[in-house]
């Protein structure tokens, strides 16, 4: 049995991991034979273990699903041997993608969706096959935010990275991708016998800037953990420990602020369009797991609070911030939910 924490969940070990379509070493020197390999991709959960998790929540909008999708596939010394992009809202289209490979080698196959997001600044379609492409090239890719006012658009940018190991023979692989964004949900309860009025939301801690392919750089298996006191029994994955951003320590965080012009009216409860940030790592060491706050201007006063069970912000979650207006009193809670993965199926993007 494990503690969590606040350490970060990914339910696929196939996502990072160096897996492949068989689990042994491949030689990596020159491929003696061609074969086919059939790849299909599915979003991935990437859930924050936390006692305020509750469940898996489906994309709210086809601007947080897969429009198309492009598989570059790289081998050992470099070489791409295949750039494709592909529609996913195209009526031909198919789940599985078949393409011709070297066999015997490890191969490095890059994933981006929706990459016509203002956001995502690389020409991936000046990657010719053949030419050779260093790592660097593509991981070091950024998206960045250049105002405290600005959130990343539809269609939500989504990457991986995978090592992929190809045998001698025809070979099928699952891979998944990520959203490379974190999704905010404020819900306004006012519980006091007077209308309120929200006409700006701030969160302090935000990250100007994360790297456009998500770089985990620690983690273990897993199977039962203790969340709350309670055990609890997942599928099979593994427990992300850390990741990295592109921050140096936490000199260049921002305040993200937002005007609103929402009523509310007296005991009910008004839910605020969705918004996406970037993932970020801001971390006090003296603050008890509470890194991030958030300040809500009602009424012409401003109310703030630190964002309770959200010690990191990393892709691909959702921060549902509930905040409760009593008549003494502001209560604040926070709940990270997961996305839930949504099958690809032929005519529909995911």
């Amino acid at each position: 049995m494990k503690t969590i924490g606040t350490q970060l969940l990914l339910l696929s070990l196939a996502s990072f991991l160096f897996a492949g379509c068989i689990f042994s070493d491949m030689e990596t020197g020159r491929a003696d034979v061609s074969v086919t390999l059939s790849l299909r991709v599915d979003v991935t959960n990437l859930p924050v273990c936390t006692p305020s998790t509750r469940g898996y929540e489906d994309p709210e909008s086809d601007g947080e699903k897969m429009q198309n999708l492009r598989i570059i596939i790289v081998r050992p010394d470099g070489t791409i041997e295949h750039n494709k992009f592909i529609d996913l809202t195209a009526p031909s289209m198919t789940a599985e993608h078949k393409f011709e490979v070297a066999g015997n080698e490890k191969k490095t196959v890059w994933l981006v969706a929706n990459e016509s997001n203002p956001t995502v600044k690389f020409n991936f379609a000046s990657l010719t096959p053949g030419n050779i492409v260093a790592n660097s090239v593509l991981e070091n890719q950024l998206i960045q935010f250049n105002s405290d006012s600005e959130t990343i658009p539809f269609p939500l940018p989504m990457t991986s990275v995978t090592k992929v190991n190809v045998p001698g023979e025809d070979c099928s692989k699952n891979l998944q991708i990520v959203r490379a964004a974190t999704k905010f949900t404020y819900i306004i309860g006012n519980k006091t016998s007077s209308p309120l009025y929200l006409s700006k939301l701030k969160i302090s801690k935000g990250a100007r800037k994360e790297y456009l392919f998500p770089r985990i750089t620690s983690s273990s298996s897993w199977g039962d953990y203790t969340d709350g006191g309670t055990t609890v029994t997942v599928p099979d994955g593994m427990l992300i420990e850390n990741y990295e951003v592109p921050m140096v320590g936490n000199n260049e965080y921002y305040e993200f602020q937002k005007d609103c012009s929402i009523s509310v009216a007296a005991g009910s409860e008004v839910k605020i369009d969705p918004f996406f940030l970037l993932e970020g790592k801001y971390t006090d060491g003296n603050s008890g797991g509470k890194n991030y706050s958030t300040a809500l201007t009602i009424n012409g006063l401003e109310y703030s609070d630190f964002l309770p069970d959200l010690s990191q912000l990393p892709r691909n979650t959702h921060a549902v911030v509930r905040a409760t207006f009593n008549a003494v009193s502001v209560e604040v809670t926070v709940e990270v939910l997961p996305y839930g993965e949504v099958i690809l199926k032929p005519g529909f993007g995911q």
